[in-house]
C-alpha cells in the first residue's frame, strides 16, 4: 500500500508539473501575469512567493493549476480587494490573458497537453537509452507484462510470474502456453504459477478475441533487448509516443462510436496500476508513466468545458467569427463543465473502490 501511494503521488506530481509548466512558460513568454503555479488541489500545504508568482504545493495530489490573471472574469463584490487591485494593475499593463491575441492564448492553453506528449517521449527515450530496444520475445513462460483490466490481471497474475502448467499440463515454452490459452475461450482454466520461489494456482477465464477467434488473457512474454545510442533512443522515443497517441485516439473513437466497450478508470484504479508497475521495476513504471502522460494530454484536448480542449473551442469560434465570446458567459460554461466533471470524477472513484473491495 505504501509503495502504491508514494509511487502514485510521485508519478502524478511529475505529470501535472510538466502539464502546468507548459501553460506557465508560454504565459510568461507572451507577458501574461501568472499569480500562482500550484501542484495539487485544495488547501495549501506550503508555498513560496517569487516575484509576482506564488509557487505552492497543495493537499490533494490530484491535479494542479496555473492561475493566470484575466483567465476568468473578476467580480469586485466577490473577491478580496488585493485581488481586484492585482487585476486592475495587470489590465493597465495589458497583462491579462484575455488581452492577448487569439494565437497567443491558443499556445498558452495548447502547450499544457503538448508538454505531456513531450514528457512521454522523454520517458521512452530514457527507457531505450538505459534498457535498450525490444528486438524479439523470449521463449520462456515468464510473463513480461500483464495488461490492466484484462482477465489475467483480474485473476491476480502480475509481471514476472512464471507459468508452469495449464490445467495440470506442463508448459515448457511460450508457444505451448499461448496455444493452451487460445483454445479455451470463455472457459475457466487453472494456471500453476511460480512467484518469488512460491507456487500456487490461479483460475482465469480467457476472453474471446473475435478478430482471431481465440481465447486471450492479456499477457505478453519478456522481450529481449539490444542497446542503442542516444540519438536512436530519442528518435525511437518520438516514434513510440506517436504510436501510442494514434492507438489511444483510435480506441477513444471506437468507444464513442460503440465499436468498443467503454471502461474508464479513475484515480483509485490508476493508483493501483502505478503501484503494480512500481513493484515490477523502474522499466515498467516509466512505461506506464509515459502511457498516463499521453492519456492526460489527449483527455485535456477533448472539447469539454473546463478542459483545455473546451477553451480551444471558444478560441476557434473567436478566430472564425472575429469576435470574442462574452467572458462571463464563457466562464459560466466552464464552471458548469467543471462541476459535471467533478460529479463524474466522484462516480468513477466510487466504482473503482467497489471493484477493489
Amino acid at each position: 500500500m505504501l509503495t502504491t501511494i508514494v509511487s502514485f503521488i510521485i508519478v502524478l506530481g511529475i505529470l501535472v508539473f510538466f502539464h502546468e509548466l507548459g501553460h506557465f512558460m508560454v504565459a510568461k513568454y507572451v507577458g501574461v501575469q501568472v499569480e500562482e503555479f500550484a501542484i495539487g488541489m485544495g488547501p495549501k500545504l506550503f508555498g513560496k512567493q517569487y516575484g509576482e508568482t506564488l509557487y505552492s504545493i497543495r493537499l490533494l495530489p490530484l491535479g494542479g493549476y496555473c492561475k493566470m490573471t484575466g483567465e476568468m472574469p473578476v467580480d469586485d463584490d466577490e473577491v478580496k480587494q488585493e485581488e481586484v487591485e492585482l487585476y486592475q494593475k495587470a489590465f493597465r499593463e495589458e497583462r491579462c490573458l484575455f488581452q492577448k491575441s487569439v494565437w497567443e492564448r491558443f499556445w498558452v492553453i495548447f502547450m499544457g497537453p503538448v508538454m505531456n506528449f513531450l514528457l512521454a517521449a522523454l520517458f521512452f527515450t530514457l527507457i531505450f537509452s538505459i534498457y535498450g530496444v525490444e528486438v524479439n520475445t523470449s521463449d520462456s513462460t515468464v510473463i513480461g507484462q500483464v495488461f490492466p483490466e484484462q482477465p489475467a490481471y483480474e485473476a491476480g497474475l502480475r509481471d514476472g510470474d512464471k507459468i508452469l502448467a495449464v490445467n495440470n499440463q506442463k508448459v515448457s515454452n511460450w508457444e505451448e502456453l499461448a496455444g493452451m490459452i487460445n483454445k479455451n475461450p470463455n472457459q475457466e482454466i487453472t494456471l500453476q504459477v511460480e512467484r518469488d520461489d512460491q507456487t500456487f494456482d490461479l483460475n482465469v477465464v480467457p476472453r474471446l478475441d473475435e478478430s482471431r477467434e481465440v481465447g486471450v488473457i492479456g499477457i505478453i512474454p519478456v522481450y529481449n533487448r539490444k542497446s542503442v545510442n542516444i540519438f536512436e533512443a530519442i528518435w525511437l522515443g518520438i516514434q513510440r509516443t506517436g504510436i501510442y497517441i494514434y492507438g489511444l485516439i483510435l480506441g477513444l473513437w471506437k468507444m464513442v462510436t460503440g465499436q468498443m466497450a467503454s471502461d474508464v478508470s479513475g484515480p483509485v484504479k490508476i493508483a493501483q496500476f502505478v503501484g503494480d508497475a512500481a513493484r515490477a521495476g523502474m522499466l515498467r513504471l516509466m512505461e506506464f508513466a509515459a502511457l498516463i502522460s499521453i492519456n492526460l494530454g489527449i483527455m485535456n484536448l477533448l472539447p469539454i468545458p473546463a478542459l483545455d480542449g473546451g477553451r480551444l473551442v471558444f478560441l476557434g469560434w473567436e478566430l472564425i467569427t472575429g469576435k470574442p465570446i462574452d467572458p462571463e458567459k464563457e466562464g459560466m460554461v466552464h464552471l458548469v463543465g467543471f462541476v459535471l466533471l467533478m460529479v463524474l470524477f466522484v462516480v468513477i472513484m466510487i466504482k473503482d473502490i467497489r471493484s477493489i473491495i
